[in-house]
């Protein structure tokens, strides 16, 4: 193999002064610190991670320092990426505002590692202010939607089912989903479509359910949750 390869991989670094360096990487930091703390304020699912958080703030840093190696050598920037592919991700991420939240800490710190700070600095600010409104507004968030209310119950060859009364008691509408045989017969789990007739009542639902007997492993999620609360 010809030395032109090595020689455009390891020749033509970049210069950078140590003020550079650590004005880049502070600038990193500051970013991803903001980032996280977005992330935290706005955050509305069920499965908070503390380990994410801390990993958009040192994703913003390590790109940055990415970014500072390559400069505008190709080899090189081949060479990272071959590198790098060694690595396999085995968390899924299951919302996708968390991988939005990952480009943003990606985005952040390419603009510090190029030296674009002003980019970097006020598409953080905007981008934070655009989420921070989002959230403050509840926008996307249908004001009325159904829930999914799930739980088990004890076969019975009543015909008026025991949980109709709090149903009727508290509910607009309710329509039956899944019907699913649990724990080898002993018990149905059952899957409702509900709407409330007053949001401030999924507790008093829930409390009026856990004290009928033969109903138990109670869940209300939410039209956006995936998660299946029977594993």
């Amino acid at each position: 193999m010809s030395t032109t390869f090595f020689n455009s991989l390891f020749s033509s670094f970049p210069t950078f002064t140590l003020f550079d360096v650590l004005a880049n990487i502070l600038l990193a930091f500051f970013m991803g610190f903001l980032i996280s703390w977005i992330y935290r304020l706005t955050y509305q699912g069920f499965a908070y991670s503390a380990s994410f958080v801390n990993t958009l703030i040192i994703i913003a840093m390590v790109t940055t320092m990415v970014i500072m190696v390559i400069g505008n050598n190709l080899a090189r920037a081949f060479g990272l990426v071959g590198a790098m592919s060694i690595i396999r991700f085995r968390t899924a991420v299951k919302d996708s505002r968390d991988i939005a939240f990952v480009f943003f800490a990606l985005a952040a710190g390419l603009a510090a590692g190029a030296g674009s700070h002003l980019v970097g600095f006020i598409g953080c600010l905007a981008t934070g202010l655009v989420i921070l409104l989002l959230y403050l507004f509840n926008y996307g968030i249908h004001a009325g939607s159904e829930l999914l209310l799930r739980f088990w119950i004890t076969p019975s060859e009543d015909t008026t089912p025991p949980y109709m009364k709090v149903f009727d008691k508290y509910l607009k509408n309710h329509s039956l989903v899944n019907m699913r045989s649990a724990r080898l017969g002993q018990f149905l789990e059952l899957s409702f479509n509900i709407k409330f007739r007053q949001d401030s009542q999924h507790q008093n639902l829930i409390r009026d359910l856990s004290m009928i007997e033969g109903i138990e492993k109670i869940s209300l999620i939410t039209g956006e949750s995936t998660d299946d609360p029977s594993v």
